[in-house]
């Protein structure tokens, strides 16, 4: 919740973000968090300072020629993120026609206009989730976090997404 506050609060042009639930936590100390009073209760309240990304990259569902993005999973700090960071790179399952997302515009995530490069990634989450068309992978998760020599070569010869992407010429 703390970096999300971050990132929200440089979204918003503001220079930090109030969040509760901290107290109690060693968080504070060790990021040198500073509190102000609540104006409306007078209790005092953890500020996290904005964060700004140089370079924010997200993986969603689909997107148009033109960067237009969708993700039909959680957002919850993906919009943030593209509007606190200073560029913004897509990787996407899947390219879509525009007129797809002119269908509902609604669902669209990130407006092209912010997006600086994309590339079509078929199962690029991995091994994360990308909903609805995969859940995590647990068991590749688990051979990862081993602490022996060789783990990173083996996961990455095992990644999906290696060799199958392709860059998408952006018009303007």
């Amino acid at each position: 919740m703390t970096l999300v506050a971050g990132l929200r609060a440089a979204s918003y042009g503001i220079p930090f973000q109030p969040v509760a639930g901290v107290f109690g936590s060693d968080l504070p100390e060790i990021n040198d968090w500073k509190t102000v009073a609540d104006p409306y209760t007078g209790k005092e309240v953890y500020v996290i300072p904005a964060i700004h990304p140089d370079v924010a990259v997200i993986h969603v569902n689909e997107v148009d020629e033109f960067g237009n993005a969708r993700v039909y999973g959680t957002p919850f700090w993906d919009h943030p993120v593209t509007r606190a960071a200073k560029r913004v790179l897509i990787t996407a399952e899947r390219l879509v026609p525009t007129d797809v997302l002119r269908l509902q515009p609604e669902l669209t995530l990130v407006p092209g206009f912010m997006v600086e490069a994309v590339a079509i990634v078929p199962n690029g989450a991995w091994p994360g989730s990308m909903h609805p068309l995969y859940e995590i992978d647990y068991p590749a998760v688990e051979r990862y976090m081993q602490d022996k020599p060789g783990v990173l070569e083996a996961h990455l010869a095992e990644a999906p997404e290696v060799g199958e992407w392709e860059m998408v010429n952006r018009e303007s």
